[in-house]
């Protein structure tokens, strides 16, 4: 596929260059997912005043539009040209306090869910080069999902899932070189 060049403003999310289909599966994942997250959570947040209704959306389309994004090599690589970037893209994700504030609840599952995200995403992105990068994530990613349902598995299912997108985008799908070279 011919590349496509990203104008500056976004080039913290898609990178510079990308493709047509990775921008289009990007946003149609980011849309498709939340669409169909808050069409099948309606009775968890029909109650919301239009404000935090809109927040809510705009954070789903962010986590879930980000971790397809991550995942792109034209994102990929802005980072490893920008590791400082990457380091303060790691520490603004603040999402899961944002949908707590929101939302008025779910603190405690809330701070768990970023504390540890945060923690596992700086180790995760400290060993860039490393050749088990992508599995110590998994492993990360893993242990976090079960983490979110061993403890807190009685939250709404619609900050259960935004939880997990967001876990997955930041630890495994945004903290790994994708692209790096491996040998044993």
């Amino acid at each position: 596929m011919k590349p496509v060049n990203i104008p500056a403003f976004f080039h913290e999310v898609f990178g510079k260059r990308s493709t047509v289909l990775e921008l289009a599966l990007t946003l149609g994942f980011g849309v498709g997912m939340s669409a169909a997250l808050l069409a099948l959570t309606y009775s968890e947040w029909s109650g919301l005043v239009l404000w935090q209704l809109l927040a809510i959306l705009l954070l789903a389309l962010d986590i879930h539009g980000g971790v397809i994004a991550n995942f792109t090599l034209s994102t990929n690589n802005h980072y490893q040209a920008h590791p400082v970037a990457r380091l303060v893209f790691i520490a603004i994700h603040v999402q899961p306090i944002l949908l707590a504030a929101v939302l008025g609840e779910h603190f405690i599952p809330c701070l768990f869910v970023w504390g540890y995200t945060i923690v596992s995403s700086f180790i995760v992105n400290a060993l860039l080069g490393h050749p088990a990068q992508r599995t110590i994530a998994a492993v990360f990613v893993c242990t976090g999902f079960a983490g979110l349902l061993l403890l807190f598995g009685s939250i709404p299912k619609l900050l259960l899932v935004m939880l997990f997108f967001y876990i997955f985008k930041v630890v495994f799908s945004f903290a790994v070189d994708h692209y790096a070279r491996r040998e044993h």
